[in-house]
């Protein structure tokens, strides 16, 4: 994939570029495959381990929120945030927070064809530990009731066509609902079909000094 993505930088000629371009998708999606499969075996086989360590949270969610401008933008969607103005700094695993909000928001995307997705966080102090909950709604397609509980399940999708029409696997929702109780916390969805979707999850986080 890195060579590809070299040889495509040396301006190749337009019908090397077609099919440079052709492997790089190619490894792209095989990549995200390969990706979900090794998390969701860790998980499973319970060697996933969270780290603790001080990050901020504000600065966490403006990161996710730069990854995922371009994809909005290549579909003309309006990419949102509402995060509380003061700066939460928390004490747990960043790299995995950052990985679910990337799950949550990349599928918001996916699935949403014109419209926003909007992440939001509000924040609720309970001693020693902060409760934060986090929601990422959209504009799109939205969920039927009765489809809604299995969207959860390993290589579950809400349709049959899903993979066919959007691409991934039907594992990225499973794994952020694992890696979300592997936090203590919970994860729920809110949706109508035809009018989009609230994915919500909760976790408890330790207080850490501010940087």
């Amino acid at each position: 994939k890195g060579m590809t993505d070299i040889l495509i930088r040396r301006k190749p000629n337009e019908d090397q570029k077609e099919y440079l371009d052709g492997i790089k998708q190619s490894s792209e999606s095989l990549l995200v495959i390969i990706n979900d499969i090794l998390d969701i075996s860790k998980i499973e086989a319970g060697k996933a381990e969270l780290e603790q360590e001080a990050f901020s949270v504000n600065e966490l969610v403006n990161n996710v929120h730069t990854i995922m401008q371009f994809k909005a933008e290549e579909k003309g969607l309006e990419l949102l945030k509402d995060i509380p103005s003061e700066i939460l700094t928390v004490r747990g695993d960043a790299t995995r927070l950052r990985q679910i909000l990337l799950n949550l928001i990349g599928n918001a995307i996916k699935f949403t064809e014109k419209g926003l997705v909007t992440t939001s966080v509000k924040s609720e102090q309970a001693g020693e530990i902060l409760n934060l909950h986090f929601t990422v709604s959209d504009t799109g397609i939205g969920i039927d009731k009765n489809k809604m509980g299995k969207i959860f399940e390993s290589f579950e999708q809400a349709y049959n066509d899903t993979s066919r029409k959007f691409g991934g696997t039907g594992l990225g929702l499973s794994i952020s609902k694992k890696l979300v109780e592997l936090h203590n916390g919970k994860i729920w969805v809110e949706s109508e079909k035809g009018k989009g979707s609230q994915f919500h999850f909760m976790i408890p986080y330790a207080l850490a000094e501010t940087k």
